[in-house]
This record gives C-alpha cells, sequence and structure tokens, in this order.
C-alpha cells in the first residue's frame, strides 16, 4: 500500500505541476487581444466551379487529365503526397467544401511511395515494425497499404468508384499487386488510364485475370500498348469492338504483317497518338491506299522507330492526303528509312507541323546536290540530332555537314515560328555565332552562296556532344538594327549547363558563360558569383590579365 499511494501522490504532484505550465502559459498571453468573432461564410457564394479550382491550386496532380504513366506526371517540386493530405483536409472544414473536394480527390488518384519531402524521414522510423518478440522486422510497404485502402474505399462506395477517371501507382506496387489492381478496377466502370504491370502488354500468364477485368469493366481506357506476345490479341481487335473510345496506342517488337496493322488500327476511331517501334515486317504498304483494307487513320502524333523500310516516299504519300496532312502536329522519326536531308520534302506536306524530332546515324555526308532550306511556317520545336562516327585525325565527321545546312537554314528565316531546337554537337552554338556558312544548300565548293540574313526572333539552343549526359542551354536574341548588326553585352548568348535537371532532382550542375577569346570566337568557362572563371582556377582581372 505505501507504494500505491506514493505513485498516486506523483501523479498528482505531475499533474499539478503541468497545470501551473499550462496556466502559466495562460497568462503569459492574457494581454493579446480576443480572437475575432467568426462572421458570414463568403465562400458559401462561391460556385463550385471557383472551389474546384481554388482547390487544384491546393493539390495540382488532382486535375491531371493526361494519359502519362507516374513517373512520367511527377510534379517538379512539392510533395504529391502532402498535397492529397491538404486537400482531404479541406474537404472536412465544411459541407459546401466536401463535395467539391471528395470529387477531386477521387477524379484522379495517385499513390506515391514516398513523400518528396523531409517528412518521410520521420514516417519511414514510425513505419518500421518494432515489436517485443522481433525488433528486425521489415518496414511496412507503404504503396501497397495505401492500394489496399483505396480498394476498400472505392469496393465499398460504387459513387465513388465511378468518379475515378484515372489510377497512377509506383512501378513495384503495380508489378507486385496484380491481384489488388484487378479488384480494385473491377469497380471503376470510367477509368480512362490506369499503371499497369508490364506483362498486360505481352499476354503474360500471370496477368490473365488482370486483363480480363480489364477488358470487362473499363470499356473507356484511353491508353494502351501491345508488346512482344501479344500479336494475337492485337490481331483479334477488328472481332472484339474493344476499347473503342482508346486515343493512345503504342506498339512495341510486335511480329505482325501490314495488313493486320491496318485491320486493327480501324477498330479505334478515336486514335490521335501512334507509336511504332521495331517493328520489322511493316514498310510503305501501311500507308498506300487499298480499296480491300481500311485507309490509315489521320492521327495527330506519330512515332516511328527502328522501323528501317519506311522511307520518305510511303511517309509522304500518307500525308498527301488533306485530312492527314491537316491533323498532323507532331512526327519522331528515329532510326528510320527516311534521310535527314529529306526532311524538306516532308516539311512542305505538314502545314500544321507544331514538332519534329530526327535521330538518326548517318553514314554518307550531306549530298552535294542543291537542296532546299528547312521550310515550315508553323513548327515551334525541332529535335534534329545527327550523329556519325568519329572521323580519322583532321578529317571533320560527315555529321558537320548536316549541322552545316541547318544554320544556314536558321540564317534564312525560313522557320521563322522555331523557339527551341535541340542538337547533339557541342560545337554548334559556337558555329551559330560566327558568320553565316557561305552555302545555304549544302553542296561543294561550287555551290550557292549565301548573302546576308541572320536570326530574326529569339532561339532556345539546347546542344549536346556524344559523351555528354546533360543539355547545353545557349538562349540567342536577334541582332537589332541599334547594335548595327553586332551583339552587345546584353544580347550576349549565356550558356548554362544545368538545363536537363530541374531544382528538385538534384542540384547546381555547372555553369558557364561565353566570352571571347580573343581570336573573334567564342569560349566556354564556368562561372561562380556572377564572375567568369576558367576550369583550372584562373582569373582574368580588370586589365585582361590572368592570375590564380
Amino acid at each position: 500500500m505505501g507504494l500505491l499511494s506514493r505513485l498516486r501522490q506523483r501523479s498528482k504532484s505531475q499533474s499539478g505541476a503541468g497545470n501551473s505550465v499550462s496556466y502559466a502559459h495562460l497568462r503569459m498571453n492574457e494581454d493579446l487581444p480576443p480572437l475575432p468573432r467568426h462572421g458570414p461564410d463568403l465562400t458559401k457564394k462561391l460556385p463550385d466551379s471557383v472551389l474546384a479550382r481554388i482547390f487544384t491550386s491546393v493539390c495540382p496532380h488532382a486535375n491531371n487529365s493526361t494519359y502519362d504513366t507516374s513517373e512520367e506526371s511527377m510534379t517538379e517540386d512539392g510533395c504529391m503526397l502532402c498535397d492529397m493530405r491538404d486537400l482531404a483536409h479541406c474537404a472536412m472544414v465544411s459541407k459546401t467544401w466536401y463535395p467539391v473536394a471528395q470529387s477531386l480527390l477521387y477524379s484522379h488518384v495517385r499513390i506515391d511511395a514516398v513523400h518528396y519531402c523531409e517528412l518521410e524521414e520521420q514516417l519511414a522510423a514510425k513505419r518500421k515494425r518494432r515489436s517485443f518478440f522481433d525488433r528486425n522486422a521489415d518496414p511496412i510497404d507503404a504503396p501497397q497499404v495505401r492500394l489496399s485502402l483505396l480498394m476498400r474505399t472505392v469496393r465499398l462506395s460504387r459513387n465513388l468508384g465511378s468518379r475515378v477517371l484515372s489510377l497512377r501507382m509506383p512501378y513495384m506496387t503495380r508489378e507486385a499487386n496484380k491481384a489488388e489492381i484487378a479488384r480494385t478496377i473491377s469497380v471503376l466502370p470510367n477509368l480512362r488510364y490506369v499503371d499497369l504491370p508490364s506483362g498486360i502488354y505481352s499476354d503474360d500468364p500471370s496477368c490473365l485475370t488482370l486483363k480480363q477485368e480489364l477488358m470487362a469493366r473499363c470499356p473507356e481506357l484511353r491508353r494502351m500498348s501491345y508488346r512482344t506476345g501479344a500479336e494475337g490479341s492485337f490481331s483479334q481487335l477488328p472481332a472484339s469492338h474493344l476499347w473503342t473510345n482508346l486515343e493512345i496506342l503504342e506498339l512495341s517488337n510486335l511480329q505482325i504483317e501490314p495488313s493486320t496493322l491496318r485491320l486493327s488500327l480501324a477498330s479505334f476511331p478515336h486514335l490521335r497518338d501512334l507509336t511504332i517501334d521495331n517493328t520489322p515486317y511493316l514498310d510503305d504498304s501501311i500507308f498506300t491506299p487499298n480499296q480491300s483494307l481500311p485507309p490509315f487513320p489521320p492521327i495527330q502524333r506519330l512515332t516511328l522507330r527502328n522501323t528501317p523500310n519506311i522511307t520518305t516516299t510511303g511517309l509522304t504519300t500518307f500525308l498527301s492526303a488533306p485530312i492527314p496532312r491537316q491533323n498532323l502536329h507532331t512526327l519522331t522519326l528515329s532510326s528510320t528509312g527516311i534521310p535527314p536531308h529529306t526532311l524538306h520534302t516532308l516539311l512542305a506536306s505538314t502545314p500544321r507541323l507544331i514538332s519534329l524530332s530526327i535521330i538518326q546515324e548517318i553514314t554518307r555526308s550531306f549530298p552535294p546536290e542543291r537542296l532546299p532550306p528547312l521550310t515550315s511556317s508553323s513548327l515551334q520545336l525541332l529535335h534534329y540530332e545527327i550523329t556519325s562516327p568519329q572521323g580519322t585525325y583532321g578529317v571533320p565527321p560527315k555529321a558537320a555537314s548536316y549541322y552545316t545546312y541547318l544554320i544556314s537554314t536558321l540564317m534564312s528565316n525560313s522557320l521563322p515560328s522555331l523557339h527551341d531546337l535541340y542538337v547533339r554537337d557541342a560545337d554548334f552554338p559556337e558555329a551559330l555565332l560566327l558568320t553565316p556558312p557561305p552555302r545555304l544548300y549544302g553542296g561543294g565548293e561550287s555551290g550557292p552562296q549565301f548573302m546576308g540574313g541572320g536570326l530574326a526572333r529569339p532561339l532556345n539552343v539546347y546542344s549536346k556532344g556524344l559523351d555528354e549526359l546533360e543539355w547545353n542551354f545557349t538562349p540567342y536574341e536577334p541582332l537589332g538594327s541599334s547594335t548595327r548588326g553586332r551583339r552587345d553585352s546584353v544580347t550576349r548568348p549565356l550558356s548554362f549547363h544545368d538545363a536537363s535537371l530541374s531544382p528538385s532532382w538534384g542540384g547546381d550542375a555547372r555553369k558557364s558563360v561565353l566570352v571571347g577569346n580573343g581570336f573573334g570566337g567564342f569560349l566556354a568557362v564556368p562561372a561562380e558569383d556572377g564572375r567568369p572563371k576558367s576550369s583550372g582556377g584562373w582569373r582574368r582581372d580588370s586589365r585582361g590579365d590572368l592570375w590564380r
């Protein structure tokens, strides 16, 4: 009894001390003005559309209506899990906010593995399963737990399940929880996009149940891929009438004939984005008009990779029809049978093309015959990544002639809307600063000469050498009349070597500025605190002398 009485006295003394501390805290703040009384709630007068727009600022990814994967749709700054938590708190504020915030919470669901903030370190320690019997247990798999909670919620409330339009999750989560994903999407009838395990796209037997649920319960799917092993499923599309609202289709490593491709593509009347990658049996016949086959769909985005049998003739035939010509606005060519010196023909056939990407390794120099420049009034983005093996000592690589042709095209102002340019030539920015090349159309020394000209609009150039991993950014300003055809200190281009990484991914990459080298050219050197400094530690003083 003595022990119990001492414990009671100790607990009373501790509670009294705690009360004294809390009272002292109140006495310290007794001079503060009283809190204002609650006035009328002005948010009740706001329409739901305005509230939804405000809540979208709280949680930006809740309004992500694209069909990008979880990795492709990550925000550059902020924490997606914290944003979702804040939006959930908004839903509990009032009855007026609840339905609007709830609709945003379940429209585009995202399951992330970790918090992209300092909170993750604290939560990771709490997730560890520490017990008296097992001190070395593995930590809780947070994404799997979140997926299970979502599955339970949508299966208990069909109203919430009908609101889900997209579901994104990490790669390991979708690969290790196929059964949970199948049970979740079975009650999501309006689902348009979901991150799926890779076995779905190749008809892996382990994903058979999940794919059956996807085909039976999700008729509104808008993005799908077919890869090696899925030739049978792809050939059965005309008879299945499956996913008639599909908008994005990716075909990779399929052994299919051109006729099978044409028949299956006709099953998707709303198709707007098509990717064909490494399909050796496909050639120009997929574009050739044939009365016994449906026409090639008039898509908006076309990506051709590793298709050596598709040439300029076939693609030009497809673009000769008025509807495909007007619809196509993005074209990507990588390792195809379309040589880079024929791009002017494609640009002439695509009057509304906005983005063009060509990635090609060439084996011969630019043709010596007279060729017109690249001409387009709508092109805004150009990826011109032409590479070739390194030449012998003293001989420039064969790709250099293609970049000479590109510089001549830029100086002729035949691409007036071009804003961003990507090149795989580390010396391209410096070459663009010098006098324009003497030949506009390529060719030999006797080719037609180019006189005058220059950039008429600002241009952002991203350059990268064959042995570099980051894009080097160089903005160019046009030559003004006040400078008499010369760039002053304000319009002189700067080159930033951190263009490829956002601040949330790492860091302060090396930066540099282009400064005169004393011989009429420019030299890129690192910059520290706004003052150029060479990589060897040498500085230049006000007189122009170098010192350490």
